[in-house]
């Protein structure tokens, strides 16, 4: 965990070290920062008992550190929120992101993808330009839209239409490569004594007070915050839902288009297979292609992100803690029926289990070829179990994973259908993860040129 601590290796990179040097046990027992024991677990059959299973009631709390009296909003957040308390606030979001909800969604989203193909051909055409900072606009246009019924202005026409935008100034640099931010991930993932000394905020004092505006200032009837506000009785609950839809929202899902733009941009022929079936697509849908149906039938297009999120997941782990004792079988699987129980271990209260995402991603035995883009893969509709954990598994998964694969899906291909992709700069291929974050992020960004189709 040294290299990770001095910023050589992202904790991903480092995790994904121990499970490939043990192949032949279950688990690995390995010490964290500051001395921390800590199980790493590598059999499938552990992985979903801990997250599906009958063990995850014994681990339902994920391990990051936030402090509820500094990160009020923050601890709203399902992902965060631990204890009881957590079923609480996913079973307040889960309706927001049903099919007939998805519908009401989607004109937040057609209109977004349609300000970002005038943008893209006012402001990008012949450049090269960083995908991450664009997808990232275009996410923050479709959140602040779909929850708050405002206009975020982040992606106008002339760079003086913008330069207003608090929403660019407040979110843009927010979960990236900082001078921090490396301390800032140690804290989170490792350490609530450093949480404590450094007063860190998983959303900064001056973000909480501009969240709480926001959610006063809301405008609307078609929007989530709406829908919520019509059984939340206390504000404070509304403003941390609302934080949670827009950080949760906008980030990993512009990390997502951001690296799918890369992965098409150095495989052609994928790139092509998705404009040949948007085409169809479109073609069947009266030129439409940001409506429910013809969104359901880019299956191609849906895999090349799923492949991506393979790939490039947004947590390179997920980190669970054991809030009750119980009994992982022996490390080795060739002792069960000789020892009986023998060599079975108990998990103390309070050890972090690692499930090394990253590493389940790029296990050979589960993925031929793993480090290839092939989104046939995800074309096959037998269940993936836990060897893929993109979206997390179990009934603390992503609650927003239509919204977020849907709002994606649009933007991709309506850059697609215009434009084809390269890379600027083959100098950065493959791409760089910063080890210095906790949500993937790029070491130098992800540099592209577009050309009109």
């Amino acid at each position: 965990m040294a290299s990770f601590a001095l910023g050589q290796r992202s904790y991903g990179e480092v995790y994904e070290q121990i499970y490939r040097q043990h192949p032949e046990l279950r688990y690995v027992g390995f010490y964290r920062l500051f001395n921390e024991p800590a199980i790493l677990v590598r059999d499938q059959r552990l992985v979903r008992e801990v997250l599906v299973g009958s063990s995850f009631l014994n681990c339902a709390d994920n391990a990051v550190n936030v402090d509820a009296q500094r990160d009020v909003l923050a601890t709203c957040n399902p992902f965060i929120a631990s204890g009881d308390r957590w079923r609480i606030l996913r079973a307040d979001l889960v309706p927001l992101f049903t099919p007939s909800r998805l519908r009401q969604t989607l004109p937040h989203v057609a209109a977004a993808c349609q300000q970002l193909q005038e943008f893209v051909g006012r402001r990008l055409t012949g450049e090269r330009f960083e995908a991450k900072a664009l997808a990232t606009r275009y996410t923050l246009q479709v959140i602040a839209s779909a929850v708050f019924g405002l206009d975020a202005h982040c992606l106008c026409y002339d760079e003086d239409q913008e330069k207003g935008s608090q929403w660019l100034q407040r979110l843009l640099p927010l979960f990236q490569p900082s001078a921090w931010s490396l301390l800032e991930t140690i804290a989170l993932l490792h350490s609530s004594r450093l949480a404590n000394i450094l007063q860190h905020r998983y959303v900064p004092l001056s973000l909480q007070d501009w969240l709480c505006a926001l959610v006063r200032a809301r405008s609307g009837a078609n929007n989530f915050l709406h829908w919520l506000g019509d059984k939340q009785g206390e504000q404070g609950d509304l403003a941390g839902h609302a934080t949670t839809l827009l950080l949760e929202g906008y980030e990993t899902s512009a990390m997502l288009l951001a690296f799918a733009l890369y992965e098409l941009s150095r495989n052609e022929s994928a790139q092509r297979r998705v404009q040949t079936e948007l085409e169809e697509v479109a073609q069947r849908h009266g030129g439409l292609l940001v409506g429910h149906a013809a969104l359901a039938e880019l299956r191609y297009a849906e895999a090349a992100l799923l492949e991506t999120l393979r790939l490039h997941p947004a947590m390179q782990a997920l980190q669970k803690r054991c809030t009750k004792s119980f009994t992982l079988p022996p490390q080795r699987s060739d002792t069960d029926t000789a020892v009986g129980s023998h060599g079975s271990i108990q998990v103390a209260l309070g050890t972090v289990l690692v499930l090394p995402v990253q590493a389940i991603h790029m296990d050979p035995n589960l993925y031929s070829d793993p480090l290839k883009f092939q989104p046939e893969r995800f074309m096959d509709t037998s269940p993936m179990g836990c060897r893929f954990l993109g979206f997390g598994a179990g009934p603390r998964m992503c609650p927003g994973m239509r919204l977020g694969l849907a709002q994606t899906k649009a933007a991709l291909v309506t850059l697609l259908r215009d434009y084809s992709f390269s890379l600027a700069d083959q100098a950065q291929d493959p791409v760089q993860v910063s080890p210095l974050t906790f949500l993937t992020a790029s070491k130098h960004g992800i540099w592209l040129q577009l050309q009109k189709r």
